[in-house]
């Protein structure tokens, strides 16, 4: 097969969505070397940012520059002059294909809960979502919660939905404690014991909630931990900020920004607990990339976050600011051990080359319908 890939998020310091680009087509590349693998991207970053340089895969960055050009009208020409069998469009679709298509369903959330987004964020990506649930032939989904909410909201027949789990990269493994209190140190400027919560700074994510659990915990236990709000270089919006100030954690909130690939390990490693109590998710990557760390992981009881959890977590509320409080108090006065081994086992059950034998399996099935 030609399989053209359509990539939006890879080189973007774009979360979840850029980590699957990227980590997904390095594991085709990985297990792959029959089929052909043509990347269509809208600028130089991704094909830095993926790093795959072999014979049977190739980049087409797409010009002119202006998305609404280069989307609409160069990308459906290219991918006939490129005799392309299966596009795999893996976060937005183009408006038109003329080939088969494939379409990565990561999320509902910006239908469920549109408030999460701006007003025109929300319309364009539910509009060329929409599109892409009609026309392609398989809609892959992040996890079985997703899948069934796509069934269920949008009708989409069942015969043309299939499951790939998201995976964990094999850079995710856990630093000795001490050594990773000291490479936080000097690579982060980390030097006190935290507790971490990565992910951009927008409302689905709970920061605030989160915020003012923390504030209870340390209340209520006198524990000196900070609280790490890490993953994007944006600075913290007027509300988050005015919650800190509200609660006198001006020092004790951190936000270090974007930490690359490379450090997170690190980061989770040192951390004395994980917390992701997101309102939802259509998977929750860093979950299992904590566990893969060793870190004790506190998450929702929302959307796919059980799914994806398992046994391996403390699950809260994430509507109730006790509960998260409490959660937190859980992890810090108990024995982690025990979850820290289920987390290990838990992460070790979704792997790139996972996902990847799974959308090569929907690409020959969509290839031969």
């Amino acid at each position: 097969m030609r399989i053209g890939l359509f990539v939006l998020m890879a080189g973007r310091e774009a979360g979840g969505p850029e980590t699957y680009e990227v980590e997904l087509i390095r594991a085709l590349a990985r297990i792959d070397t029959t089929n052909e693998y043509i990347v269509y991207c809208t600028g130089d970053e991704a094909p830095a940012a993926i790093g795959v340089h072999q014979d049977n895969v190739a980049y087409r960055v797409l010009g002119p520059s202006p998305r609404w050009l280069s989307v609409p009208f160069t990308l459906p020409a290219m991918l006939v002059k490129d005799r392309i069998d299966v596009l795999h469009s893996t976060f937005t679709p183009p408006p038109f294909s003329p080939v088969r298509q494939l379409l990565t369903m990561h999320c509902v959330s910006s239908f469920v809960h549109p408030e999460y987004y701006s007003r025109p964020v929300a319309w364009r990506l539910n509009s060329l979502l929409r599109l892409g649930m009609r026309q392609a032939g398989c809609v892959l989904c992040v996890s079985q919660t997703t899948l069934s909410d796509v069934h269920n909201l949008f009708k989409v027949p069942l015969d043309r939905l299939a499951v790939a789990y998201n995976g964990v990269g094999a850079g995710f493994r856990p630093v000795p404690p001490e050594r990773a209190r000291v490479l936080a140190r000097e690579r982060l400027g980390i030097d006190y014991p935290y507790l971490l919560f990565l992910g951009k700074l927008e409302p689905r994510k709970n920061v605030i909630r989160l915020i003012e659990a923390y504030a209870k915990f340390r209340r209520d236990t006198g524990s000196d931990a900070r609280l790490l709000l890490a993953g994007h270089r944006t600075a913290v919006t007027p509300e988050i900020q005015g919650c800190i100030e509200r609660l006198n954690l001006q020092g004790y909130v951190v936000q270090p920004g974007y930490v690359s690939s490379a450090d997170l390990p690190l980061l989770y490693s040192a951390a004395q607990m994980f917390l992701f109590p997101s309102l939802w998710e259509g998977f929750g990557i860093p979950l299992i990339e904590a566990m893969a760390c060793g870190a004790p992981v506190l998450t929702s009881n929302v959307s796919c976050l059980p799914e994806i959890a398992g046994d391996a977590a403390v699950i809260v509320d994430p509507w109730k600011v006790d509960s998260i409080a409490d959660g937190i108090a859980r992890i810090h006065s108990s024995d982690t051990t025990g979850m820290v081994r289920r987390g290990f086992e838990r992460a070790r059950q979704f792997t790139w080359e996972g996902s990847a034998r799974s959308t090569l399996a929907a690409y020959a099935r969509l290839a031969s319908s």
